[in-house]
């Protein structure tokens, strides 16, 4: 990291205060045993840590916002920075302003004949081309999407608490702030989003350890490692389920026990069977916390796309019934008998899709 770059402290343990109140209204309980096993290959994930993606992202939503206050004029980044407020940011800024500059000048979003007046670091000209001012403005509507701010949010809470463990830094989750991996499309991560993603990788065994000093789990290191993100490792392929075996003829009722099925169907039509296995899995999800609904309401709605095909996607499903046996297997204590039986239902729908 750049030295000198630092974020309000008083921002800082204003968030901190916020994140403790969000977890004090769910708490969650520290895995004893956080291993996981499973297969498969790593690929590049979309958090990556990069002070020059963030100071890039910050170049392009400042000239878009000085543009809009101040048209037809081509500031320096020296002062539209200064006329927009936010000085505090230059020691990361300056290091990486050439080389930012130039990359949305490659990409079309900066006007190409910045060098052109003779400037340098920080005298660089801000000048957004028409793709530059649709690309800010498309970051600012993302901002809005919390199913992919949360997303993100998780994936870049388990890297950065991965990072700093491995080089012994402290790993209190309000200090995230002060480095790329706390940003979204060029905004702070919330106190309520951190307190979430934490809750969430901790209900997943990717994270241990207290609100002063997370750690990172077997499960999380495997997940960092050899998957691109966390819904792709928890959409793994993972050979451990349910045994089924499906034989004859069947009216429709399934005979479900604890864990093994030995069951009669040949004649079901697969893609109603899924629609029938969607709602199912939407009304249990109902019966479950509410932080967790919107979990269970995302499985059974990319399900229901896959239902509305002709020919849905074999291995698209399989996979999200992977996600589906996970969300099961972490459902409350109170809710573990009718879960198993959605469970052994989805495992009879992949035993004839199959």
């Amino acid at each position: 990291m750049a030295s000198g770059f630092k974020i309000n402290r008083a921002g800082i343990r204003k968030m901190a205060r916020e994140i403790e109140r969000e977890f004090a209204k769910t708490p969650v309980r520290l895995p004893i045993d956080g291993k996981v096993q499973a297969t498969g290959g790593a690929s590049d994930g979309a958090v990556t840590g990069s002070e020059l993606e963030l100071v890039a992202g910050w170049l392009l939503d400042w000239g878009y916002a000085y543009s809009n206050a101040k048209s037809g004029l081509v500031p320096s980044v020296s002062e539209m920075m200064t006329d927009l407020g936010v000085g505090e940011f230059e020691p990361l800024v300056r290091p990486n302003v050439e080389v930012a500059v130039a990359a949305l000048e490659e990409a079309g979003l900066f006007n190409g004949s910045a060098k052109t007046f003779g400037s340098q670091g920080m005298s660089l000209p801000v000048w957004l081309t028409d793709s530059g001012r649709r690309e800010a403005a498309s970051r600012i509507e993302s901002r809005k999407d919390n199913r992919a701010r949360r997303s993100a949010c998780r994936d870049a809470v388990l890297r950065w608490v991965y990072e700093r463990d491995a080089t012994g830094e402290s790993t209190e989750i309000t200090e995230i702030a002060t480095c790329p991996y706390g940003w979204f499309n060029g905004i702070l991560f919330s106190a309520a989003d951190l307190a979430e993603a934490v809750g969430y990788l901790r209900g997943r065994r990717l994270l241990g350890g207290t609100n002063e000093s997370l750690a990172i789990e077997p499960a999380g290191t495997e997940c960092i490692e050899q998957y691109g993100g966390v819904v792709e490792y928890l959409n793994r392929r993972d050979a451990a389920g349910v045994n089924v075996t499906i034989m004859g003829n069947n009216s429709g009722q399934l005979a479900v026990a604890n864990r093994d099925v030995t069951q009669d169907q040949a004649n079901t039509n697969q893609t109603q069977a899924l629609a029938v296995f969607v709602n199912a899995l939407r009304e249990f999800g109902q019966l479950v916390p509410v932080g967790q609904q919107p979990e269970y309401e995302e499985v059974a709605a990319a399900l229901e796309r896959e239902a509305a095909k002709a020919e849905p996607n074999t291995g698209w499903v399989e996979a999200l019934f992977d996600r589906v046996t996970g969300l099961l297997d972490d459902a409350p204590a109170n809710l573990q008998n009718v879960a198993q039986v959605v469970k052994v239902a989805f495992a009879i729908y992949g035993q004839t899709a199959g």
